[in-house]
């Protein structure tokens, strides 16, 4: 049974984030923008292959105002963004929930790690952890996530994540660099959830609770 649109989504009693064995997936807080900016900055010209905004990432006083921003645009459940932290607290990158339609309700998933925290595994892992969050926290009756279809590592991330191939869109969109790509499209509903976690499911799985 589908589930029903969400008149105020801003209600949803929604945990702060996430954890696992080793991975923190949470809301940004005040003061992200230090850690967020140290991990970017050395990366930012590999990370520009694929993702526009790392360009706007150009002092601490930027990244901070990005974090403060995401927070306030999670509270609004206009956009879930999520830092990715490692249990020793250091950062790995981004994720969340691109404008969620409460309407489906449904959302697209995102994801970036930096250089350094790749090849093992975490990003695949983040994305278990945003299709827990979807189905468990957020009510949706479905996800999709979209890449570049020249872009075989994202791809890869969202199989081994036991998203669904949907489609391959040609000549789709621009991308930043100004040229005309495919892309690739995966999915997953609420009717596919239950099956999913039998074989996808994270066990070692925890949420963290709401602010006092």
């Amino acid at each position: 049974m589908p589930r029903p649109a969400i008149a105020q989504p801003e209600l949803l009693p929604l945990a702060e984030g996430m954890t696992s064995r080793r991975l923190v997936l949470r809301r940004y807080r005040f003061g992200d923008g230090a850690a967020l900016f140290a991990a970017l900055a050395p990366h930012r010209e590999e990370l520009m292959q694929w993702m526009e905004w790392p360009r706007r990432h150009q002092r601490v006083e930027d990244s901070e105002s990005y974090a403060r921003r995401m927070n306030a645009e999670f509270t609004l459940r206009r956009a879930m963004p999520m830092a990715i932290f490692d249990r020793d607290g250091n950062y790995l990158g981004g994720a969340g929930f691109h404008v969620p339609d409460w309407n489906t309700p449904k959302a697209e998933i995102g994801y970036f790690l930096v250089p350094p925290a790749r090849g093992t595994g975490i990003a695949s892992d983040v994305v278990r952890l945003q299709i827990h969050y979807a189905f468990d926290q957020m009510q949706m009756n479905r996800i999709w996530g979209s890449c570049d279809a020249a872009n075989d590592a994202s791809s890869g991330v969202m199989r081994r994540a036991g998203m669904r191939e949907e489609g391959w869109l040609r000549a789709e969109t621009r991308d930043h660099h100004g040229n005309v790509r495919d892309t690739r499209v995966f999915g997953l509903t609420l009717d596919d959830y239950p099956d999913w976690t039998a074989t996808h499911g994270m066990a070692d799985l925890g949420y963290l609770p709401l602010p006092p």
